[in-house]
């Protein structure tokens, strides 16, 4: 397809970076710990000790915590693998992001015909915040991301490619894979139509690749729906016209319809590339974003024949993503990954045809790029991220677990500011103690009655009983929990009177927290 001059230093360096790359990322893993990935770190310890994951539902990734089962437990029978469950997730996804850092690698060289292009190519794109946060993080996102990028790499960009059956064979199974770690990762279906219909493919061709995707796609919604006996229909009505009642509460994702919005879908891909930890990292972020677009436009006008493929394949893969999150949780940086790993390779390559030169220049000014990038991210974000010392929800749980007797209870708040938000799940995983979300249980048609006989019962049977001082003050957790229940003040007001909180039992915590004891 595109001939190479991928010289015999090509095969070790980019390898020997890889390895460094392996090992920053590995060093600075963020003790930080995300919100989803504690969640999943959550669900895989419960799946781990009860031998079972049938119970545990995750419709949104349905192939990921089954994946990580088994690889766990495999591990675990053949080396004595027993690893913190969110540090298992956490090497789950560096492996899934070096990977994709190799087909970065592989796809530049392809385009550009140069191994230096693609080695400071794959640098740079390790060094992009996004790429970054989420090959270190117990999330979902990379493995998705890897399979797309392998599925577009063996349709388009792998030399001499044939149009056999093997082929779209390979290809579909990686697009759907990709689906079974996100089902967001489904859009990619439109951009292989639109690129299947500018590089004019035939119908049979067309029609082939769509019947094997859809049949591989199909088969394992299929299976999930019957293991957990679980409607997809359901599921998509309710999320794209009810709202998320995973929470608990209803959510609707669903962005405004303004400008407004879509500056702030574009700024999210810009803060993917330098996440601004100050207004000035801010203004970087963006000016290094609309350099780079205004590289890619100006490449594109001179219209090089290799150089037009990479458009063609990475503008039209980014292009349903940024429309869609754009309109759908647009402020987030984990959906427009797919945005900014297509811009990266287009940005990359439009420089090699900027500077007719070769490839000195281009290598000069990625690395200089990545330094910039990379230094930025990793003082702003990254190291500070590894100091255990800046996660004061881990210190909240820590003190939780020092604080209580074991098998306690403690009732919290589903939503409100960041620490209630991150410690409804810090609590049951770092602090090792069973918390009642209020929000989850009103969120399945419960009713405050239910909840206060509930812990009546439990302190009647001698379990320690516990409120987190986010619920015993007027605050935002108080104000949205009664705003998404529809519960009046005096209702809430007698709910607490009614559990007699021990006024001399105070469990001080870090930062002007405090549990009361029932």
């Amino acid at each position: 397809m595109i001939k190479t001059t991928t010289l015999w230093p090509g095969k070790w360096i980019p390898l020997l970076v890889l390895l460094f790359i392996a090992l920053l990322y590995l060093i600075f893993f963020p003790v930080n710990y995300d919100f989803d990935g504690t969640v999943f770190s959550q669900f895989l310890r419960y799946g781990l000790a009860k031998g079972d994951l049938i119970t545990i539902k995750q419709p949104q990734h349905p192939i990921y915590m089954p994946v990580n089962y088994a690889v766990y437990k495999i591990l675990d029978k053949l080396f004595g693998y027993s690893v913190l469950e969110y540090f298992h997730l956490q090497l789950f996804s560096l492996v899934f992001g070096l990977a994709l850092l190799w087909f970065v690698y592989k796809i530049l060289c392809e385009i550009t015909g140069y191994w230096e292009v693609g080695t400071a190519g794959l640098i740079l794109t390790a060094s992009a915040y996004g790429i970054w946060y989420y090959t270190v993080e117990a999330e979902v996102h990379m493995p998705g991301l890897f399979f797309t990028a392998a599925g577009m790499y063996v349709l388009f960009f792998k030399t001499h490619n044939k149009d056999g059956i093997g082929v779209d064979i390979a290809a579909a199974l990686c697009f759907v894979l990709a689906v079974g770690f996100h089902l967001t990762n489904g859009l990619m279906v439109f951009s292989l139509f639109l690129i299947f219909i500018i590089e004019k493919y035939s119908f049979k061709r067309i029609c082939r690749f769509f019947s094997i995707y859809f049949l591989f796609l199909l088969g394992g919604f299929l299976v999930f729906s019957w293991l957990h006996r679980f409607n997809f229909f359901d599921y998509y009505r309710t999320q794209f016209t009810g709202g998320d009642i995973l929470a608990g509460y209803r959510i609707s994702y669903w962005s405004g319809k303004t400008p407004v919005a879509l500056w702030e879908s574009f700024q999210s891909v810009a803060h993917g590339i330098l996440f601004p930890c100050s207004s000035f990292l801010g203004v970087i972020s963006i000016s290094i974003f609309i350099g780079g677009l205004a590289v890619i436009v100006v490449r594109s006008i001179r219209r090089n024949k290799n150089s037009n493929k990479l458009l063609i394949y990475a503008g039209l893969w980014a292009l349903p993503y940024f429309i869609f999150f754009s309109f759908w949780d647009h402020r987030n940086i984990e959906f427009k990954l797919h945005v900014l790993l297509p811009f990266l390779l287009l940005w990359v390559s439009s420089l090699v045809d900027f500077f007719k030169s070769g490839r000195r220049v281009p290598v000069v000014i990625l690395l200089v790029l990545t330094a910039i990038i990379g230094f930025s991210n990793f003082f702003s974000s990254v190291k500070p991220s590894a100091d255990i010392e800046n996660n004061r929800e881990y210190g909240l749980a820590e003190a939780v677990k020092k604080s209580t007797p074991p098998g306690s209870l403690i009732v919290i708040a589903g939503c409100g500011p960041r620490v209630s938000i991150v410690s409804k799940i810090y609590f049951p995983y770092f602090g090792h103690r069973k918390t009642l979300n209020i929000d989850w249980v009103l969120g399945r048609d419960r009713r405050m009655e239910e909840i206060e006989r509930f812990l009546k019962r439990e302190k009647a049977r001698g379990v320690p009983v516990f409120i987190f001082s986010d619920l015993l003050e007027d605050g935002e957790a108080v104000r949205l929990l009664l705003e998404n229940h529809h519960i009046d003040e005096t209702g809430y007001s007698r709910f607490l009177r009614s559990l007699k909180p021990d006024e001399k039992e105070t469990v001080r915590l870090p930062g002007n927290y405090y549990l009361k004891r029932f």
